[in-house]
């Protein structure tokens, strides 16, 4: 009967001709476009819209169907709505609005709407359907912790008439949804980080690594190293052991430009990979003597989803020429034993120098933080060299030269002069080694490279920054599952102590092991219900031990809202089993998950039954009253 009625119409319609017009892209995306947050715990329930936007009015929309796939084991499908007012809207003519699929799976939605008799709704005013709308509502639930991608995939349909009906270009965007903790960030750096080779002349090759450390769930990489043409060219570019050489790999030579840039991905079905290891291996030609900064720059790691993972960078150096080093050592001092009124030492060290007459310096500081106090000038080579030394702890420096009787060639770091400070306050400084002249025997100022050091009496700092206990409104007897997040605010790994307690009663105590700084972790305890009162509400509190020398306490304590604890059979929740439970109990009987009169409540031992024994325990408290 409907095919009769359609070809009825199409013998009845004018052909319109097709308009092109400039207009916006049409898109159907998933609003929110990202839910990033690790409060989405097992058993959360949370709301997607599927929307369309700048649907042309010419030719119009007749019909729209899109599926949206998900990770079963991190999300399952709940149910699927047409909001009041959504896109496809009969505008009333309810009988004219075609379902044709309208399915909720553990791993997809599948949404199809058009409409039975075109022409009618064209005569009636609300089609064809054109601008911006909402297609449905979709509630997902969390039963995992992970990361995966909300796969959108649609077709948008034209007016029917005349056949066939066109297919609207559009784009589709997909969701994302992520609940686990993130990844400490991986490190990529240049192996080994420091060439320095006279050997290496002209015409000779050398090879280094693009390496990995901390990696997790890798998926796909890419970087720029940046060199110095002039010294050095690239001759090739390979995939390290890192990736299966099954990866796609990219990549690009530049020598006019000084870069390489190099990209790979894995495929499916391979899976992520996580650890150390050899990005790729980078061979050099050396074209003339100099030295050439190995320079990281626009690197990228994503997992399978797309998603960006945080990395630091660290370059490298190469030079074939002999070039002294003047530097302080140890390079970095950061100590939490360093506190107010303690002294430390460094040195100023010289290496790879040959016929050094003379070295001077300026070596400046705050002096909020540190004062110097003494220094100790070294014999280097069997002399000790005459000092001039003049400083100032009010303006913050050092000044030192140092002259030989007998010009000294080392090639092996030697310390000329140790200094000794006092730390005056918490905090930190750069020892910034300056105004650097080395003198050879012939009165040449003499090329070298310098580095400062640095010094951090840290801070050392943990806290409780969230906590959720869920369910929190359950029976006696029931366990109840808390999430503790705790940061490390300080500048240093640390491992602590974290304990939870209900009221003032201990629950359980977590160590929390090797927190790298300004990261967050998330851990889970359970606590099982059986050995307290019901009709109470319990008050969820977590503390973070004090570990040594924090001085912050005031973020160790994290108190969240409270856990009910209800009698056995008060279904409703009102603190009374009576004759409302009873009919409550009533009505579920019979019922399991995603059954129509399912009430969790009603199974009252948690075995996705509600039977004759969960009555027998309601029946057992009737009466009872909070």
């Amino acid at each position: 009967m409907l095919l009769f009625v359609l070809v009825i119409l199409f013998l009845n319609v004018a052909v319109i001709p097709f308009r092109v017009a400039a207009q916006q892209t049409t898109r159907v995306y998933i609003d929110p476009p990202s839910i990033v947050d690790q409060g989405m715990v097992p058993d959360t329930t949370f709301d997607i819209a599927v929307k369309i936007e700048n649907a042309p009015e010419d030719p119009g929309v007749a019909g729209v169907e899109f599926k949206i796939f998900w990770d079963p084991s991190v999300l399952e499908g709940v149910s699927m709505v047409l909001p009041s007012g959504h896109f496809m809207e009969p505008d009333g003519d309810t009988g004219n609005f075609w379902k044709l699929k309208h399915v909720v799976e553990v791993d997809y939605v599948h949404y199809a709407y058009t409409y039975m008799d075109y022409e009618k709704g064209v005569q009636l005013g609300y089609l064809p359907k054109s601008g911006n709308g909402t297609l449905a509502l979709i509630t997902l639930k969390v039963v995992g912790v992970g990361s995966c991608i909300l796969d959108l995939n649609s077709k948008i349909g034209g007016p029917p008439i005349p056949p066939p009906p066109p297919s609207i270009p559009h784009e589709d965007v997909d969701g994302y949804f992520k609940n686990s903790p993130p990844a400490p960030p991986a490190k990529i750096y240049v192996d080994p980080p420091k060439i320095a080779d006279p050997t290496l002349t002209p015409s000779q090759t050398f090879k280094i690594n693009i390496s990995i450390d901390g990696a997790t769930d890798i998926y796909n990489f890419e970087f720029k190293l940046g060199f110095d043409p002039s010294v050095l060219n690239a001759t090739s570019a390979e995939l390290g052991a890192f990736f299966p050489q099954s990866a796609i790999m990219l990549k690009e030579i530049n020598n006019t430009g000084g870069y390489i840039w190099f990209s790979a991905s894995l495929q499916p079905p391979e899976p992520a990979i996580s650890g150390n290891g050899t990005l790729a291996v980078i061979t050099f030609h050396v074209e003339d003597l100099g030295a050439s900064a190995l320079s990281l720059y626009e690197t990228s790691l994503t997992d399978q989803t797309g998603e960006p993972l945080t990395h630091t960078t660290t370059d490298g150096r190469f030079s074939n020429i002999l070039l002294a080093e003047l530097y302080v050592d140890p390079p970095e001092i950061i100590d939490p034993t360093l506190l107010p009124s303690s002294t430390f030492e460094v040195n100023v060290t010289i290496y790879n120098t040959e016929e050094l007459l003379i070295c001077e310096f300026n070596l400046t500081y705050d002096t909020d933080v540190i004062s110097w106090v003494g220094v100790t000038v070294h014999e280097v080579l069997d002399q000790t060299p005459s000092a001039a030394v003049f400083g100032s702890n009010v303006a913050g420096f050092l000044w030192i030269q140092l002259t030989h009787s007998a010009p000294i060639t080392t090639y092996t770091p030697a310390a000329l002069v140790t200094i000794l400070f006092h730390v005056d306050a918490m905090g930190s400084t750069i020892l910034d080694l300056g105004d650097t002249r080395l003198i050879n025997s012939t009165s040449q100022l003499m090329p070298h490279e310098v580095r400062d050091g640095f010094f951090q009496s840290v801070t050392r700092d943990v806290a409780v920054v969230n906590v959720f206990p869920f369910p929190n409104d359950l029976y006696k007897g029931k366990t109840v599952n808390i999430n503790i997040t705790v940061r490390n605010e300080g500048d240093i790994t640390e491992t602590f102590d974290v304990s939870a307690y209900y009221d003032d009663s201990l629950i359980e105590t977590i160590e929390v092991t090797s927190l790298p700084s300004k990261e967050n972790v998330t851990i889970t305890l359970s606590w099982d219900t059986s050995g307290i009162a019901s009709c109470q509400n319990y008050k969820i509190r977590v503390e973070a031990a004090q570990i040594p020398y924090e001085t912050d306490l005031t973020d160790n304590n994290f108190i969240d809202g409270n856990v009910k604890v209800r009698l056995w059979g008060d279904i409703n929740g009102d603190g009374v089993v009576d004759i409302f439970d009873a009919l409550d109990g009533s009505l579920a009987f019979g019922s399991y998950p995603e059954h129509p009169r399912w009430n969790p409540w009603a199974d009252i031992l948690s075995n996705d039954e509600v039977d004759i024994f969960d009555m027998l325990i309601l029946a057992g408290n009737f009466g009872g009253t909070c």
